[in-house]
């Protein structure tokens, strides 16, 4: 399995062998900038992983039932239109604590700003909009 640990044991291998030939500047640049962007990309070990994983099993799996739900129409819209917002409200919102460990402003501000309008219009739906 790939792991925080088994990645260092093989970084530590690695380390210890000897090159075949001499490192140029470039191919040492290169290695570096490989380096720095493979730390970026390591953040599955970022807080909130397991959760993140079976919120998107859960919001893929809700979106699909729906949409099976409303193709052979024994589902209603008002009732699946909230829990779909709220699925992908909650997926918004375990990536912040992600997007915040990469240092993507940006990223969370519009995944705050998607999780509040998915859980305001979600809610409205459930609470108002079934008044008929």
């Amino acid at each position: 399995m790939n792991s925080r640990k088994s990645n260092e044991k093989i970084i530590q291998i690695l380390s210890e062998m000897e090159p075949l030939h001499e490192e140029t500047d470039d191919e040492r640049r290169r290695r570096e900038i490989m380096t720095e962007e493979a730390k970026k990309k390591a953040v599955d070990d970022a807080p909130l992983a397991f959760p993140r994983k079976v919120a998107g099993i859960v919001c893929v799996a809700l979106w699909a039932f729906s949409l099976v739900a409303l193709v052979f129409g024994f589902g209603d819209l008002g009732v699946l239109l909230p829990f779909l917002l709220l699925s992908l409200g909650t997926v918004c919102g375990l990536n912040i604590p992600r997007f915040i460990k990469m240092g993507k402003i940006w990223d969370v501000v519009v995944a705050v700003i998607a999780c509040v309008l998915c859980a305001m219009l979600a809610f409205g739906i459930l609470f108002v909009g079934g008044n008929r």
